[in-house]
């Protein structure tokens, strides 16, 4: 045989074997990305209600009164939004994890300082994506008239050191950006 029939030959089956390495890690990286989509991620899971809260709140909702197919809740009492601001700062992840979700629902006023404190020092992986998930409703259910909110969050984008953060706080500022422009 000749050499240039033997390089080429080389040359098909290093470019075939190529083509079997692509489309195998190709396939499992979509089986990891579907896996992926199917766990609720490090945020779901510490935000997410164990069953004895879903049970409650379901419970709640039920027993409440309902109108045009939305429930009624009271707002938080002044000593429960306290106890949330103080958790914030606590050890136990999961439970700074559910003060910080709950906040969202706490008057603007009192969450938002917590929140930017998280925002600035706390976990950066869990707890400063809930807080700025619950500022991102904070300023859809109240509106952010003065700014105030949508600073907070433009301030976790620019100073912060975590990409993730950055990238959760810029898509929220933009859903937020866009809401508000959708308002009358």
């Amino acid at each position: 045989m000749r050499p240039s029939v033997i390089v080429a030959s080389i040359g098909m089956l290093a470019v075939c074997g190529g083509l079997v390495y692509m489309q195998t890690t190709r396939d499992e990286s979509e089986t990891a990305a579907s896996a992926a989509t199917t766990q609720p991620s490090r945020t779901e899971q510490a935000i997410a209600p164990t069953p004895d809260q879903a049970a409650t709140t379901t419970a709640t909702a039920s027993s409440s009164v309902v109108t045009d197919t939305t429930v009624a809740t009271a707002p938080p009492s002044p000593e429960t939004v306290d106890q949330w601001i103080k958790d914030t700062q606590g050890s136990d992840p999961k439970i700074r994890a559910a003060a910080i979700a709950n906040l969202a629902n706490a008057p603007t006023a009192q969450a938002l300082p917590a929140l930017s404190e998280v925002i600035d020092a706390g976990e950066p992986e869990v707890d400063r994506h809930i807080a700025l998930r619950s500022l991102h409703a904070l300023a859809l259910r109240d509106g952010d008239e003065n700014g105030q909110v949508r600073d907070v969050m433009r301030r976790a984008i620019y100073h912060s050191d975590n990409d993730g953060v950055t990238q959760t706080a810029q898509s929220l500022l933009d859903d937020v950006e866009a809401a508000f422009a959708e308002r009358p």
